[in-house]
């Protein structure tokens, strides 16, 4: 009879089969993991990531993020590699020391390009050392480097290349090539850190616990640009009136049931449908079945659901085109991508469409799909406070019409939410991070919110937020729109903070209620000593809105401001928007 502590044979079957796909180091391992649970382990899971013995190369894990998505990439990898048994050091690059560089064996970074081809505000001080003449010799340093951008930017992930072009300069060893990663991360981010952790091993070949890659992975977000969350919508409210040339709602979206967490700051990303009629152009223009299954990435599916759901139509990049003209050899086309000016006017409300129709080629329809570009999220930035609102968020949308080349056009995702999307449907949604556009931790500073349009959205989440968790914060909002009484937004609640004492001054421009436009730049150099002194007491200053035009003018009249104000020299006042910047009082969320 065996007793109740005896192996059965059964039992000894499955370990007589581990054991045999096992190498020395495993069952060396396999043998300390047993040791550890027979000495009073509570946790196998806990047990799989300590007894892996510990490596005493030196790796460093570095990022420099505007959102947050280098951070969050260079904490998987962190994991990861702990995991494989080394003691990494992870750090922002703001607070890194560049004495350290020469002293770095492995060393992994992990950095965005904000805007056209700059660095965020947290690597701009290492990157100016990095390629300045200061920067030290890299021999017997071996590094790689994930850059992630936009691909609607020219210069696109700039400041990874610029690190990795410097790093191999200085004498450094790329174990792996600069990887570079567009809108959708994920894929490329991923793939990168199974790369790094495949040179590591090489090092140090212990087997990656499972439980602990398992737990690693865990930590990532549940919801995001690849498994979006299908929140119900509550509510959805026009806020211009029908004599506004501007369609704007108000839409509030359920987070019930989705453990979804958020902060006044962040956006929300919307995955859109393309509008159907352009789909059917397409389609059309090469005279297609729809229902005919296509290859879009791993999936098969219809050849109208790719169009409409899986690939990006309203918008063209650069690249689109030029792997186009390498299909259809355009002579046109290729003068056009010799001329930057040119193409720029170009791609300016140009679609799909547009390009085949402009540059017309040998072309079929698998080949045209192949090219383009997968349809991305659209981010909407959150107004609402998430202690007023814990499962909901609420956003507000600009419906994008135009015409163009006399063909009536429409923005992919605001058109789908005002026109396909009504009360009680699901849309697929993630929220995404910003952590460069966040209250003060400090309750007492002062706030200056300058927004145009619908940029006006992250105040109303900063006052619900300041109403619910804060004591009195000196608050001025300035806003501007077209016109008063057709597109004030949120005008109501505005005056509720200002008798709540919420909000403490509220000024507006309505740039089409008088002769000469008003915009609030034009407000800001109307009370530039109070503006000035605002800054000088401390204030944080926010500017949400278009990026091209609001967002560079407010700047410019701000250095215009500080320069008068303050009785400083141009580059005087050029180095206290810097510090402003780096002091994180000066934050930007622009579209």
């Amino acid at each position: 009879m065996t007793n109740q502590y005896q192996i059965n044979n059964e039992q000894l079957t499955k370990i007589d089969e581990l054991i045999k796909e096992l190498n020395k180091e495993q069952l060396v391992w396999l043998n300390g993991y047993i040791s550890g649970l027979i000495n009073g382990g509570t946790s196998s899971e806990n047990k799989l990531e300590t007894k892996v013995p510990k490596s005493s190369e030196k790796i460093t894990i570095l990022y420099g993020t505007h959102t947050g998505h280098s951070k969050e990439i260079a904490l998987y990898l962190y994991d990861r590699v702990s995991s494989l048994g080394f003691s990494p050091s992870l750090k922002a690059l703001d607070e890194y020391k560049k004495n350290d560089l020469k002293k770095e064996q492995y060393l992994f970074l992990i950095v965005s390009t904000h805007g056209e081809g700059e660095p965020p505000i947290q690597a701009e001080e290492f990157h100016e050392y990095v390629l300045g003449k200061r920067a030290p010799k890299l021999e017997g340093t071996k590094f790689s480097v994930l850059a992630l951008g936009d691909k609607s930017y020219k210069k696109f992930c700039q400041t990874g290349v610029d690190f990795s072009e410097a790093f191999k300069k200085l004498g450094g060893e790329e174990i792996i090539p600069i990887q570079k990663a567009d809108v959708a991360y994920e894929e490329i981010a991923n793939n990168w850190i199974d790369s790094v952790a495949g040179e590591l091993q090489k090092i140090q070949p212990v087997t990656i616990p499972t439980v602990a890659t398992e737990n690693a992975t865990a930590k990532k977000k549940k919801f995001n640009r690849s498994n979006p969350f299908y929140a119900e919508v509550l509510e959805k409210v026009r806020i211009t009136t029908e004599q506004s040339e501007k369609e704007i709602y108000h839409v509030e979206i359920s987070l019930e049931d989705s453990d979804i967490e958020y902060q006044a700051g962040d956006s929300i990303g919307v995955l859109p449908n393309n509008p159907i009629d352009l789909v059917d152009l397409i389609i059309n223009h090469f005279a297609d079945d729809p229902e005919r299954i296509v290859r879009v990435g791993d999936k098969d599916v219809s050849l109208f659901r790719a169009l409409q759901h899986k690939l990006e139509i309203t918008v063209l990049n650069r690249e689109v085109l030029e792997k186009y003209n390498q299909l259809v050899q355009n002579k046109e086309l290729t003068s056009l991508l010799e001329n930057e000016d040119a193409l720029d006017k170009y791609l300016y409300g140009a679609d799909a469409i547009d390009l085949l129709e402009d540059f017309p080629g040998e072309i079929k329809t698998d080949e045209f799909i192949g090219i383009l570009r997968v349809l991305y999220a659209r981010l909407y930035s959150i107004s609402s406070g998430p202690t007023q609102n814990p499962e909901e968020v609420h956003i507000t949308v600009a419906s994008l019409r135009y015409k163009h080349k006399k063909r009536d056009r429409n923005g992919a995702c605001s058109t789908y939410i005002s026109d396909q999307i009504n009360v009680g449907d699901h849309i697929p949604i993630f929220i995404e991070k910003n952590e460069a556009f966040r209250l003060p931790k400090e309750n007492d500073k002062p706030l200056i919110m300058v927004g145009a349009g619908t940029g006006v959205a992250p105040y109303r989440s900063f006052l619900q937020e300041i109403e619910q968790n804060r004591k009195q914060t000196n608050s001025w909002l300035i806003f501007g729109n077209q016109r008063f009484k057709e597109d004030f937004l949120y005008q109501v609640e505005w005056q509720k903070y200002l008798q709540k004492g919420v909000l403490n001054k509220l000024d507006v421009a309505f740039s089409r209620d008088q002769n000469e436009k008003e915009y609030v730049q034009h407000k800001l150099k109307q009370k530039a000593p109070e503006v000035f002194q605002w800054l000088e007491n401390g204030a944080h200053f926010y500017i949400c809105g278009d990026k091209n035009y609001m967002a560079k003018d407010v700047q410019e009249t701000l250095k215009e401001i500080i320069t008068n104000e303050g009785g400083i020299t141009a580059e005087k006042a050029d180095e206290y928007l810097k510090k402003l910047k780096r002091e994180r009082r000066l934050l930007l969320d622009v579209y």
